[in-house]
């Protein structure tokens, strides 16, 4: 073989070249022969095909060393003999990193490691390409040549075809012995320790359900390629079967759900992607491995693009794929997951209607891949209490259905197959917040107030009624914000009056006499239930949602008003407004209420013996003319996510910006100020309801800019009442004024230190 020849491998996009190189594999796979045997024939086989000078298998020891298992080209005496150590050389580097490392000088690059028993002196350019699974790398390809060369994007390509298939065959038994195998099981079930970001506290064990079920395992090589062509064709069938039902029965749908579907659609029926298909079971391959082959090309190309969009094309080819996969399983269950006795559900997203639907005595926590802080999934669950850890997507690749989690919602951890070790040690610090908690009850009748003199009104957020017991655990002196939408969310049509009204009775009375304050509705945008019209914005959180639908659909909150008058007859009724853009749209809710009140007179029904408005500030619009919406209402909420999410123009809910801000940023502060200090010359009441006031460091700001009401979650009340009487706001308030006009981009760093050396307790 001339080492000067520079062709690059044939196919490298989908053509019969691949197609005859993986035919190529499955031939020498299914040869008779030892698994030594076997492994070489593919060695030669990739190297001939890719007209490299050297193609190199080395396979991942329980050790973590990179033995060399098989090799064309080098000496064959080195097979079994050269071992490098993880992150050790080239080869090492490109485990350790779990990507493809390229250089046209192998020599000369600063990470190399010279083996002289393998003979690879006069080999320069060098191609090494992990072999994942699950997450985890278990070799390493490895393709070399004699000229100093550089590889082709399509040459990458197509030995990360080859890489796949490769971890795939060594996991599934095909081609090592027993033995090799096992230690490969082995390797792919060793603890892992990955860290996200602890959205709701706490400490909790159990085993892994996935929310989208995992692919089946599967052969990757077919017996018989005619019956492998056939299921692909079959499950194809019902893949267009079902998108196109999926279709029909939301034919009401439009804006971007209705794109979402369409998209499905295209892909379903889109012929390049079916003939690729194709091709790959043609080579030998089971109908399953084909569509993972097809699925990581994809991935693999689209993790390239630059295009936003086409990168967001990923979650609709991968579930396309997965659905596909169960349909060749023969799965045709659907709906929820039946749950462990202690489940941890593992999802890259989820909406907060799924997560209510689960048995919460079973599901003790959530790991999800990419869903904010902020998310409303994640506001339900820290009203539920269930530990949440978000940010680890990778969690989804290197957890098994069944796998024992433990997930620490304080700091962001998550321990797959924890050890002993890992076991006691959390185990210890369970017992240590359990303690704590403890000390939070004994100390809930302690007046919230600062070390200045300064009252404070703790209230605490619900929006189910398992909620209100929590009332008396934490000594918070009311609800600030009941989030009544819950109900909306997780039903299959609009809740009727009557199942509102036993509903919001039911809280007033667990509440005894401390105020509910309830948030009508707050539906739209992402907060849509499958029986509503989602409309066809191209913005949904900035579009039809809030106070603006519920004017617009008065067949919506007329009966919601009429539900709330009910239930509070004869007490003190608190309705709040969500999301007010234009103090009208007050008048109109109001004109609502007051046709709602006619009504009850007419029918000579018992009325609240008061009625107090109330409207929540999340606009900057609203936060500019709160003086003005003040006039109009009995008290203000200011519901930080949204007010947040608008000021810094950042999607709450996307994970590629909810880390490039921090509510401690100068200008956020300083634009919180300036609503507050409206509010106080209007001498309306005005209370803080974001989740930043769970944040201690964020909830002693606000009380340095004045403001000394606060609906937090439940959890968090009992650290707030011990740091804010841990504090002195004149100190705060002082330090603040000094620094809200700074450039910095966050005070959370400084504050902090200066919170820590004047005493105060941030837990």
């Amino acid at each position: 073989m001339s080492s000067e020849n520079k062709s690059p491998p044939h196919g490298g996009r989908g053509g019969s070249g691949i197609t005859a190189l993986l035919r190529q594999m499955h031939d020498a796979v299914a040869q008779e022969g030892s698994a030594q045997d076997r492994l070489d024939n593919l060695s030669q086989v990739i190297a001939a095909h890719i007209s490299a000078d050297v193609c190199s298998i080395y396979l991942r020891q329980p050790n973590d060393q990179l033995e060399l298992y098989s090799t064309e080209g080098l000496n064959r005496e080195a097979v079994h003999i050269t071992r490098l150590g993880w992150g050790e050389g080239l080869v090492g580097r490109v485990a350790e990193q779990r990507s493809p490392l390229v250089t046209e000088d192998a020599p000369s690059h600063t990470g190399f490691a010279y083996r002289p028993e393998t003979g690879e002196d006069p080999l320069k350019a060098f191609l090494g390409v992990p072999l994942i699974r699950s997450g985890k790398t278990l070799g390493v390809l490895v393709i070399q040549n004699k000229a100093a060369r550089v590889y082709t994007d399509e040459e990458i390509e197509a030995v990360q075809v080859v890489a796949v298939l490769l971890a795939e065959i060594s996991a599934s038994g095909e081609l090592l012995s027993r033995e090799q195998t096992a230690a490969v099981d082995e390797m792919l079930h060793q603890p892992e320790h990955l860290k996200g970001l602890g959205v709701v506290g706490g400490v909790v064990s159990g085993r892994a359900v996935f929310l989208q079920p995992p692919a089946p395992m599967h052969k990757v090589f077919a017996s018989d390629l005619g019956a492998e062509a056939e299921r692909l064709e079959e499950g194809l069938n019902a893949l267009r079967a079902a998108v196109d039902e999926m279709m029909a029965n939301n034919a009401s749908l439009s804006g971007v759900s209705l794109e979402v579907l369409e998209t499905y659609r295209l892909f379903a029926y889109d012929r390049g992607w079916q003939d690729r298909l194709r091709a790959a079971v043609l080579s030998g391959l089971t109908a399953e491995s084909a569509v993972e082959q097809v699925k990581n090309e994809n991935r693999a190309r689209l993790m390239q693009a630059r295009d936003p969009y086409l990168r967001e094309r990923l979650h609709d080819l991968d579930d396309l794929s997965h659905r596909l996969l169960r349909l060749l399983s023969g799965e045709t269950s659907g709906g929820k997951r039946k749950l462990y006795k202690e489940t941890i559900l593992v999802a890259r997203t989820m909406g907060p209607a799924e997560l209510l639907e689960y048995d919460r005595r079973k599901l003790k926590g959530l790991v999800l891949g990419e869903v904010s802080a902020t998310s409303h999934v994640a506001i339900v669950a820290r009203s539920l209490e269930i530990p949440m850890v978000t940010g680890v997507g990778e969690a989804i690749d290197r957890t098994e259905e069944g796998d024992t989690l433990i997930i620490d919602g304080d700091v962001g951890d998550i321990h797959i197959r924890p050890t002993k070790e890992v076991i006691e040690t959390y185990l210890a610090k369970r017992e240590l917040q359990t303690e704590r908690q403890a000390t939070y009850v004994k100390e809930r009748d302690l007046p919230p107030k600062t070390k200045d003199g300064v009252k404070l009104t703790i209230m605490m957020n619900a929006g189910l009624a398992l909620d209100m017991p929590h009332l008396d655990e934490t000594g918070a002196h009311g609800v600030g914000l009941y989030r009544t939408e819950l109900q909306f969310l997780i039903g299959s049509q609009l809740p009727s009056v009557a199942s509102q009204e036993k509903h919001y009775r039911e809280a007033l009375d667990l509440a005894g006499d401390k105020p509910v304050i309830f948030r009508t509705a707050d539906i739209g945008g992402d907060k849509t239930a499958a029986y509503m019209d989602h409309g066809a914005d191209v913005n949904p959180a900035m579009g039809w949602r809030g106070l603006r639908m519920a004017v617009d659909r008065p067949g919506m909150l007329r009966p919601q008003l009429r539900a709330l008058l009910a239930a509070g007859a004869g007490k003190s009724l608190y309705i709040m407004f969500p999301l007010v853009t234009l103090a009208n749209e007050l008048d109109d809710a109001r004109a609502l209420l007051d046709r709602e009140i006619e009504r009850a007179n007419r029918r000579k029904q018992t009325l609240p013996k008061e009625i107090k408005i109330g409207a929540m500030i999340e606009t900057p619009a609203a936060a500019w003319r709160t003086d003005i919406i003040a006039q109009k209402v009995d008290f203000l909420s200011i519901g930080g996510n949204d007010l947040a999410q608008f000021y810094f123009a950042a999607d709450r809910d996307s994970a590629r910006v909810q880390f490039r801000f921090d509510s401690m940023n100068p200008g956020f502060l300083s634009f919180l100020k300036t609503v507050v200090d409206k509010a106080t010359t209007t001498s309306v009441p005005l209370a803080y309801c974001g989740e930043q006031a769970a944040d201690p460091v964020m909830a002693a700001a606000l009380i340095g800019l004045g403001v000394t009401e606060f609906s937090l979650p439940a959890p968090a009340v009992g650290p707030f009442r011990r740091m804010a009487r841990s504090i002195n706001r004149a100190q705060i308030a002082e330090w603040l004024d000094k620094r809200l006009a700074a450039p910095a981009e966050s005070l959370r760093t400084p504050f902090a230190a200066f919170l820590k050396q004047t005493g105060v307790v941030l837990e």
